[in-house]
């Protein structure tokens, strides 16, 4: 079992929600229980190292736990979305699935993201966000990472998204790679 789980795969935001609460829980337990020795080891002083590190837990806790709340609103998609999406694309096609991601200004939710030859293409996950931001964003960070020849599409309804997917056949290129590589590293 991998510790770390893969960023876009399907039930990322169900798994992703549940490990950022367990090492809140856990990050805690360990700073009370280094507490709680170090009363113990030192006649019930306070003032002691146990106590500071103990302290000093809050801050992984913390950490783990804005994860979550970063995630907290959104939900996976169902197995039967995923698995209908799924047999909609081709065999060279690279699909994300449950993906949020943050820029400076907002936190962004996509239900689906395909990556073809040349074009990315997403569903809108959670109604009432801002499409043209979304796809002016992850322009700008292909751009960035001198990734030229996409177009991005974003769809808030998913028949329109699912009559936009290609069925045409590539080849996998390393710039769909590197693609794929730039976008995993947005998903939070």
């Amino acid at each position: 079992m991998k510790f770390e789980i893969e960023r876009g795969c399907f039930e990322f935001i169900k798994k992703k929600k549940r490990r950022q609460l367990l090492m809140t829980f856990a990050m805690l337990l360990i700073g009370i229980l280094m507490f709680i020795v170090g009363l113990f080891m030192n006649q019930f002083e306070r003032s002691n190292l146990l106590t500071m590190l103990a302290i000093l837990m809050v801050l992984p806790a913390t950490k783990y736990f804005v994860g979550f709340i970063v995630v907290f609103p959104y939900k996976s998609v169902s197995r039967e979305r995923y698995e209908h999406i799924k047999s909609l694309i081709s065999d060279n096609t690279i699909l994300f699935t449950d993906m949020v991601f943050t820029s400076s200004d907002k936190v962004m939710n996509l239900d689906f993201m395909i990556i073809t030859d040349n074009q990315l293409i997403g569903l809108l996950g959670k109604k009432k966000q801002d499409i043209k931001y979304m796809e002016n964003y992850l322009k700008e960070t292909l751009t960035v990472n001198k990734i030229e020849g996409y177009t991005v599409k974003i769809f808030e309804d998913e028949k329109k998204f699912e009559n936009c997917i290609p069925t045409k056949k590539f080849e996998k290129s390393d710039l769909q790679q590197k693609t794929f590589m730039t976008i995993r590293t947005l998903i939070v």
